[in-house]
């Protein structure tokens, strides 16, 4: 790989400098180099964000501020067809969470270009994939092909969605730049009759006819295939931009040391299957997801390093990508039934922005990534001039990237540790080649698991760094340029200024140790990095030095709302925990942003008669420095007091009467259909399939009627996704199910009827089936996979199944959507759901009693508990809320948690891993009141309790962003019409 092949050479030279379009607009262009938007090439640094994941949109702009801030200029986003279309022929785009115009609208306020990604199948860890649950009994036909009849379930979806986005193109003023066709669809066959190719034309020409006419987009499943290139074997159902999504990392929660093999064949392959287009690494692992029985996010380690960023984006830039998109740059939360089966309640995934919404370090690493790539113009247009073991530096340990600029000479090492794994600490020198010449550059030190983008000849305003062993951070041009570098403490750096002088007069203030000598056309610095920022002022230019952790706390806020940020539209800020803004007038500078612990901050702005800071509303006194900052005293939040309610005054009751043969079950929806759309077959009939009779998400109680004392036993086989778990109960007695398997979607058991339970009249045999999402494509028939009762026969058999009837009950209205705010994923079949014990406002009456979680069932069953409390947190205070829940050891048991009337968590002791559910402002009242509710199901005969039902804080902010608004919209109450599915 020491130089770029023939071919890659001849195709880059063949298409350089010819823009292309789409013959829909010019507003967005690309070559092989860039995307081009409104004419300026820009490097897309973008973060992957679900908004069904959040369902309070106010929030929205708090994470797109998290991300303007830490250097996106875009995120890309899922729109998920199940979450707004609850039956078919229904859609919503405006309730609540829902309002795709908001997102829109939240995105452009804060600066962020949008991809737009909406199917029909998305994948994402989510419920079916994205595809709409209706379609869950087999109606949408053959899915993610021609297919006529899944054709005719999509098309309305696309239809809908499409005329959204294509009304907020940046060609009609919106942030909307690319937009992806399908999703990971491998093209297995290049031939245009192929069913594949057939779909992704119908995708192209539906979105074509709802008015979308941004490039489109598609993202290849790893380097498993070629598809959809138009520079490939294109037969139909190729797109504008080819891209590739890549999730390398390898790693292991339980070993630090495993994985962490970087990929050195990214250029090679777009070079291969897309060389007249830049590079787009669609998905790049920001993150990544842990099962059900696996590991918490707070315990992979490996995934939190900041080194991953700062080798693996590096990499990335290094093999000429231009546009990155980190799925997760925010994970969020699997709330109510909306997660696919592979995972849990929490969808932190590791991203940089935490599900709590908090920065990790892995993220303020990120940000001196694309901090860099936002003023690095030179990048946008490069060749590879070479790369390998040992090139251009002094040692074999080292593997480095050339690249240059063919117009202005700017070139771009990077180095990095030949084993990427290595924690070795390596010294070397490098031969960087310059407009002066081969110049070898001494003292590089690389510290184990560390990048470097060393630059020549790189522009910053009207100065040029002849090169530089130091990262560049950014650069801005105020009334002087100032240049931003950063290393790890006591690394040796060094940088060359072109200049026409030898005057070396400087001056410099702080703790690193910095030389300067000069010839006729460059100064030369070189410093060892001290703890904390050095300023060297020297002529015209202002250089910070930054150690690493240091420029973990530096912001560049921009002074405009467009996403392409020019080098002269910023503000500099140094030391808040985040800055959300910054902005001049009247000889003041008004900062906005969030931070934990009191500190100082320093604003340069370029204005001399800048004399006094506001920080969130707050005048500072201030002081000006001597190379022209400002600095001032703000104000954290670690001696806050912040007052957590113990969670006390529960009432609970029994949320299983449907054991009981007393109970009415004339309201229920009968199971009597012989045949199915489901494409797999029932084991027996009538079909118990569930969603055959309209309830998809959430538990479903299933009642079977027999007759007679001969019966020994019951064969049973359920559904319900990874995990689950199913009991059954005979006239009320517990006689088995399966607790559940991580391992496991489908599970059966042929349980004994025990004698002293059974009737020489009628038997009921009630079965709760829990639920954990319907299937992703990846596994058999996706979403179609039938959940619920699979079938059921009692032994011995009679030549039939030995049931008189069945009777089937889920979510209360099934597909109705009685609650648009929280949607159609939020509740499930327990009697409690149906009748709305969970929702704000609901009075318990004299039926319950003041037992608590803590004393929980003495026995098998499911029951209920409920409380409130109220809250009163500072309104300038940012407070990550959560609830943590615990069992005893060996509790064997399936809970769910509701926080004014949104379930926010699903904790199963014996499988594990959550026990701490964030739940965010929206969700719960900061300042007022709030219901909880709790669901407690006892699978043996055991019994069960929980020792710990606990509010938890996960940090606090100071800051001016509103938390603390009237929610109240977004949590309508109790409403006595749900009696009617009691």
């Amino acid at each position: 790989m020491r130089f770029m092949h023939l071919f890659a050479v001849l195709s880059t030279l063949l298409w350089s400098g010819i823009a292309t379009d789409n013959g829909l607009t010019t507003a967005v262009t690309w070559d092989p180099y860039s995307l081009t938007v409104n004419g300026s090439r820009v490097f897309i640094f973008s973060g992957e964000f679900h908004y069904q994941r959040m369902p309070v949109p106010e929030m929205w702009l708090d994470i797109f501020h998290k991300f303007k801030a830490n250097g996106f200029n875009t995120i890309s986003v899922y729109f998920f067809w199940s979450y707004h279309s609850p039956s078919k022929g229904v859609y919503d785009f405006e309730t609540s969470g829902k309002n795709v115009q908001k997102l829109f609208d939240y995105a452009k306020e804060a600066g962020l270009w949008v991809i737009a990604r909406a199917g029909p199948y998305c994948n994402a860890e989510t419920n079916g994939g994205g595809l709409a649950l209706w379609g869950s009994d087999g109606s949408l036909g053959n899915l993610r092909t021609g297919d006529t009849t899944y054709y005719q379930a999509w098309l309305p979806w696309i239809t809908q969605i499409g005329e959204i986005i294509a009304r907020n193109e940046i060609t009609k003023g919106g942030p909307v730049i690319l937009n992806q066709h399908e999703n990971e669809l491998q093209e297995t066959s290049h031939v245009a009759t192929n069913t594949l190719v057939v779909y992704m034309e119908q995708v192209k020409k539906a979105f074509l006819a709802a008015g979308v006419t941004v490039p489109s987009t598609h993202n290849e499943k790893g380097m498993r295939s070629m598809s959809w290139s138009t520079d490939y074997q294109n037969v139909g159902g190729a797109v504008n931009v080819y891209a590739l999504d890549s999730y390398p990392g390898g790693f292991s929660c339980t070993n630090v040391n495993t994985g962490f093999n970087i990929v050195r064949t990214y250029y090679q392959w777009f070079q291969n299957y897309s060389y007249t287009q830049p590079e787009y690494l669609a998905e790049f692992e920001g993150g990544y997801f842990t099962p059900w029985g696996g590991s918490f996010y707070d315990d992979c380690a490996a995934e939190h390093d900041p080194a991953f960023a700062d080798v693996y984006y590096k990499n990335n830039i290094a093999q000429r990508t231009t546009l990155l998109s980190l799925y997760m740059a925010w994970g969020g939360t699997n709330w109510g039934h909306s997660a696919a089966p592979v995972v849990y309640t929490s969808y932190d995934y590791s991203a940089p922005l935490r599900e709590t919404r908090q920065i990790q370090d892995k993220f303020s690493q990120t940000k001196l990534i694309s901090l860099f790539t936002r003023v690095s113009t030179d990048l946008l247009k490069t060749h590879m001039i070479g790369n390998g073991t040992g090139y251009a530096v002094s040692t074999p340990l080292i593997f480095t990237w050339e690249l240059r600029n063919p117009d202005t000479g700017a070139a771009f090492y990077t180095v990095q540790q030949t084993t990427s794994k290595s924690r070795d600490s390596v010294t070397f020198s490098a031969n960087l080649n310059t407009s002066a010449g081969v110049i070898t550059v001494p003292n590089i030190n690389l510290d184990g698991r560390q990048s470097k983008i060393l630059v020549t000849d790189y522009t910053f305003g009207k100065n040029t760094l002849l090169y530089s062993s130091a990262d560049v951070l950014t650069y801005g041009t105020f009334d002087v340029d100032v240049l931003v570098l950063y290393l790890k403490p006591g690394q040796v750096g060094q940088f060359a200024i072109k200049s026409s002088s030898t005057d070396t007069t400087h001056s410099t203030e702080g703790t690193s140790e910095v030389a300067v000598e000069s010839t006729n056309s460059t100064t030369t610095f070189t410093y060892t990095q001290g703890s904390g920022k050095t300023v060297v002022k020297f002529g015209g230019v202002l250089i910070y030095l930054l150690d690493q952790q240091t420029a973990w706390k530096f912001w560049a806020p921009a002074t405009t709302t467009n996403p392409d940020v020019k080098p002269n539209e910023q503000i500099f800020v140094l030391g808040p925990y985040l800055v959300r803004s910054a902005s001049i007038s009247h000889g003041v500078v008004h900062v906005s942003g969030d931070n934990d612990v009191a500190t100082t901050i320093e604003v340069y702005t370029g204005d001399s008669s800048i004399q006094t800071i506001t920080w969130n509303g707050i005048r500072l006194a201030a002081t000006k420095t001597s190379y022209g900052s400002v600095t001032a005293q703000i104000p954290g939040a670690k001696d806050r007091a912040i007052a957590l309610p113990a969670l006390t005054n529960w009432r609970s009751a029994d949320t299983l009467p449907e054991k009981l043969a007393s109970y009415d079950d004339k309201n229920w929806a009968v199971c009597n259909k012989s045949t199915t759309l489901s494409p797999v077959a029932p084991l027996t009939r009538p079909v118990l399939f569930s969603s055959d009779y309209g309830f998809y998400t959430g538990a479903k109680i299933y009642r079977g009627y027999f007759t007679g004392a001969n019966f020994t036993s019951v064969n049973i086989t359920c559904s319900g996704g990874l995990a689950f778990g199913w009991s059954a109960w005979l006239n009320g007695a517990l006689i088995g199910g399966n607790v559940g398997n991580a391992s496991l979607t489908t599970t059966a058991a042929v349980l004994t009827l025990p004698t002293a339970s059974l009737k020489s009249g009628e038997n009921l045999l009630t079965v709760v089936v829990d639920y954990h999402g319907h299937d992703q494509t990846s596994t058999a028939k996706g979403v179609e996979n039938p959940r619920g009762i699979l079938g059921a026969s009692l032994v011995p058999s009679t030549g039939s199944t030995g049931f008189s009837l069945w009777k089937v009950q889920g979510n209360a209205g099934g597909s109705k959507n009685l609650d648009p705010v929280r949607g159609p994923m939020n509740e499930g079949g327990l009697f409690a759901e149906r009748v709305g014990w969970h929702l704000p406002g609901f009075a318990p009456d004299s039926s319950f009693d003041r037992s608590g979680p803590s004393t929980g069932l003495s026995t098998s069953g499911i029951r209920f508990y409920t409380t409130t409390f109220h809250l009163n947190i500072d309104s300038d205070l940012d407070v990550p809320l959560g609830i943590e829940l615990g069992a005893p050891a060996g509790t064997v048991a399936r809970v769910m948690i509701w926080v004014n009337g949104y379930q926010y968590g699903k904790y199963v002791p014996h499988i594990g891993p959550q026990t701490r559910f964030p739940v965010p402002p929206g969700v719960i009242n900061n300042r007022g009141l709030n219901t909880v509710a709790l669901s407690l199901w006892a699978m043996t005969d055991a019994g069960a309790k929980l020792d710990t039902v606990k509010l938890i804080s996960y940090g606090a902010y100071q800051t001016d962003f509103d938390f603390n608004k009237d929610w109240s919209s977004l949590q309508p109450g109790y409403d006595a019409g749900r009696l009617q599915y009691a």
